[in-house]
């Protein structure tokens, strides 16, 4: 993919990761975000909406601050999920 492909750093928890050894997943290339999940990636990791929110809004009005929102629910589905998987 070039100079403009990043790993987006993610350590795998539950699996092997993208390419089954390295523990790490998904990708990040201009503006798309791939990664090979089941299940609901935004409703239960608020930060990746945030940050795609983010990027759609500086993409058409330039720098944007987002307000912090409650995130408390969706931290405790992500942790409930975490500690459910990961021992």
């Amino acid at each position: 993919m070039g100079e403009e492909h990043t790993s987006m750093e993610i350590n795998v928890l539950y699996g092997a990761g993208n390419d089954g050894k390295s523990g790490y997943e998904g990708v990040v290339y201009k503006n798309v975000i791939g990664t090979y999940l089941h299940g609901p990636l935004l409703p239960k990791n608020p930060q990746v909406s945030d940050y795609l929110i983010q990027k759609a809004l500086e993409r058409k009005y330039g720098e944007v601050q987002l307000m912090p929102l409650d995130d408390s629910q969706e931290k405790e589905a992500n942790d409930y999920i975490y500690h459910r998987f990961v021992k």
